[in-house]
């Protein structure tokens, strides 16, 4: 039996007074469970801090209700209807397509309009490492299994003539390979060009289901597709006819043969913004449309791709394939449960619904924003749910061999790690790799998202994301300055102008994933005189875009370098969504250093240390900073976060890349271990010397600028900041620079410019 009984999602991040938001539970025993509308404060459980705080809120949803077991649709593919059954081959068809597979030992569904349960239909499919194509009535099925097996990772042509008339059914797959375009070249001897004709004797019945590409429907009384196909699918196109020996080879050499009832090219709709939709264009006029479900990998290499053009909006004729995976997820798609009423006096804070079955519970997190166009607080905390996303239900630790070396130290899980391990309905995170090897590029909200809850501690043992946001959301409270809670979501729906509404904006503890237009809402609220803390580590690094037509999806590519668990494909760093290019925004000359004085330099997560004060702390246009604080004294030298102000991951100074001439350097971190080590993007050779016990770059730099108008910028430049406020009961050197800032920040008085 699972380890989580009951939990949940709802359906965005971010809700303002007044509106709603839906919410969707799983209990994996049925019977009564209750729920209730709890504010968080503070989650980490470390006994030094001050524990656990929520505060139960009165709402509409406050109330017991039936639970059900809800099932999850995984895995990626395209649903075509056909209502008029112009594909159901009762009188003989013909099916091409290009294949490129990546997991061919498995047993998984090509294209297919095909009830799996009743056995009716047809379907091309892999089994064993070889081509098989079924046709069946629902009593009796004829397999036809092409003899030659496939290799991974390899372009094939196949061609399968269903021949009613002369009960004749015939394959035939060819190897497509270039010099680019598969796992192997043109000099490798790969036998596996085959072919088969053999008698049958069924003929398909109707199945009473959609065309599938990339797997086979369960059965025609749900929407369910089973064996799903791993890899790529360039150009299918189905005839209703057998076509001849001339034709066939035709289409084997990517010729264009006339008179297909539906051909699917799916580099039709790509647009110099990238691929805004989920649908699929049967260009025949047959209007046989598809649309993807579970968001397949788009703007791919296709079969011809020739290795001269990397970005697909500029040949998409070289771009036709979509790649499919088993356990791609881009909404559990669940049964509503229920729907909060967010009330028009509700404070903006974090919040949750807490749901609880027979002792067992779960906190759904979403965040409540002021009402929309309004502020009710002069400082705003900017909650950083793209990274969140990108960061949702990672199994780094669990899968990936060299993380513990990575780490520095012993992984520790917990139940809701290992419920990530051992099922595959919750989704992936931007740092695993889907079951055939391709990194995962999208993430999604509407799952149930199990290290995103308050209490949840990192498989390296701390707190990270939104438990560690909680540390400043706590801070707030204990130190009586009121704040609003804002999201990432809102700010790439409103733009500086949101941001403009408050005096001061606060990051979150890790902003690490960003769209271009986030950072341009950044540059312009400061030029124009906003003010802003950076009490973070690594932002503002991965380029992120969120899908046009699903807000709850968002993209990553990651590129030639910088932290990355997985490396995109030569011709396949552009997001589809978008048409960008991914990777780091630093490769795209958007170093954070130019918004904020620093960028991510090294990650430590083993310990963290204290900052020492340098010469500019004393200077005297900058005494208000340090006001109540001994600079003899090490600062941020203790904290819930590995005993530190400065550690996990930090950034520093780099002229070179954008910070600002008129930026203070206040405080520098030393003592670093041998674990915390140098980005990949700074090391261009490798070396002795790249860590923390002997590289003066592994740092933290604690920083200060002013900006146009009266703005300003303090970064604090590490993960680990936050997790410091609360210590000797929010009495120490991290908590009075923090306020002293704010309160400057806020106040009416004159930034005096530092240039």
């Amino acid at each position: 039996m699972s380890r989580i009984f009951i939990t949940g999602y709802c359906d965005r991040p971010n809700v303002a007074p007044g509106e709603s938001l839906d919410f969707f539970v799983n209990t994996e025993i049925e019977g009564e469970y209750r729920a209730e509308l709890v504010r968080l404060f503070h989650g980490d459980l470390n006994p030094d801090g001050p524990g656990y705080q929520e505060v139960v809120i009165d709402s509409n949803i406050n109330g017991t209700y039936r639970g059900i077991k809800q099932e999850t649709q995984i895995g990626g593919y395209i649903e075509c209807s056909d209502n008029n059954g112009l594909l159901n081959g009762k009188d003989g068809l013909t099916l091409q397509c290009f294949i490129w597979p990546t997991t061919p030992e498995k047993r998984q569904g090509i294209i297919s309009r095909w009830s799996d349960n009743s056995g009716k239909g047809w379907a091309l499919l892999i089994e064993d490492g070889h081509l098989v194509f079924v046709v069946g009535d629902g009593k009796n099925e004829s397999r036809v299994k092409c003899p030659q097996p496939l290799f991974p990772e390899v372009w094939y042509s196949v061609v399968v003539r269903l021949d009613v008339a002369n009960q004749l059914v015939s394959i035939s797959q060819v190897a497509k390979v270039n010099s680019v375009n598969s796992r192997v070249g043109r000099v490798a001897a790969i036998e596996s060009d085959g072919q088969v004709t053999e008698k049958f004797t069924t003929i398909p019945a109707d199945a009473g289901v959609p065309v599938i590409i990339a797997g086979l429907s369960r059965d025609s009384n749900s929407n369910k597709v089973v064996a799903n196909y791993n890899g790529k699918i360039d150009a299918p196109k189905l005839y209703s006819r057998p076509l001849n020996d001339k034709e066939v080879e035709q289409l084997q050499d990517g010729s264009t043969v006339g008179g297909a009832v539906a051909a699917w090219d799916f580099a039709e709709g790509i647009t110099e913004n990238g691929i805004p939709t989920d649908l699929v264009y049967d260009v025949t006029g047959s209007n046989l449309h598809g649309r993807c479900i579970n968001q397949p990998d788009r703007g791919m290499t296709g079969w011809n791709w020739k290795g001269r053009e990397e970005h697909f909006i500029h040949a998409p004729e070289e771009y036709g394939a979509i790649w499919f995976h088993e356990d791609s997820l881009d909404d559990c798609r669940w049964q509503k449960s229920f729907s909060l009423q967010i009330p028009l006096d509700i404070k903006s804070g974090a919040y949750a619904v807490k749901v609880e079955k027979d002792g067992h519970f779960d906190h759904i997190p979403f965040f409540i924003t002021p009402p929309q166009d309004t502020a009710t607080a002069k400082v705003a905390v900017l909650i950083p749910t793209l990274s969140y996303m990108a960061y949702a239900n990672t199994q780094v630790m669990q899968n990936a061999a060299v993380g513990q070396a990575i780490m520095g130290i012993i992984t520790t899980l917990d139940d809701r790690d290992l419920e990530l391990n051992e099922r595959n309905m919750y989704g992936l995170s931007t740092y695993d790799y889907h079951v055939d090897g391709r990194g995962v590029q999208y993430s999604t909200w509407r799952r149930p998202i199990l290290n995103m809850r308050p209490t949840y501690r990192h498989e390296f043992g701390s707190v990270w994301q939104f438990p560690a946001d909680l540390h400043l959301i706590d801070w707030f409270k204990a130190i009586n300055i009121d704040c609003d809670v804002i999201t990432d979501h809102d700010l790439i729906r409103d733009g500086a102008e949101l941001l403009s509404k408050y005096k001061v904006v606060v990051t979150g503890s890790h902003p690490e994933y960003y769209t271009g237009g986030m950072l341009d809402a950044w540059e312009e609220y400061i030029n124009t005189g906003g003010r802003a803390l950076y009490l973070a580590g690594n932002g503002f690094y991965w380029i992120t875009t969120v899908h046009p037509e699903k807000p709850w999806l968002i993209e990553v590519r990651k590129g030639e370098s910088g932290d990355q668990a997985w490396r995109a494909r030569p011709g396949e760093l552009y997001h589809s969504t978008t048409g960008e290019r991914g990777g780091l925004w630093r490769h795209r000359a958007r170093a954070p250093q130019k918004i904020w004085g620093t960028g991510y330099g090294s990650h430590g997560l083993d310990v963290s240390v204290g900052y020492y004060p340098m010469p500019d702390a004393s200077d005297h246009r900058l005494e208000w900073i340090f006001d109540g604080v001994n600079k003899e004294e090490i600062i941020g030298d203790f904290g819930l976060v590995n005993g530190g102000a400065s550690g996990l991951e930090m950034d520093r100074i780099d002229y070179a890349l954008g910070t600002p001439p008129n930026t203070m350097l206040l405080a520098c971190s030393s003592g670093h271990s041998a674990n915390a080590m140098l980005v990949p993007e700074d090391q261009y050779f490798a070396y002795p010397g790249l860590n923390g016990k002997e590289n003066p770059l592994v740092r933290a730099d604690m920083t200060y600028f002013t900006s146009y108008n009266g703005g300003a910028v303090f970064s604090a430049s590490s993960m680990a900041w936050c997790g410091s406020l609360s210590h000797n009961n929010y009495n120490n050197s991290v908590s009075k620079i923090t306020e002293n800032i704010i309160r400057r920040f806020c106040s009416d008085q004159v930034l005096e410019e530092v240039l």
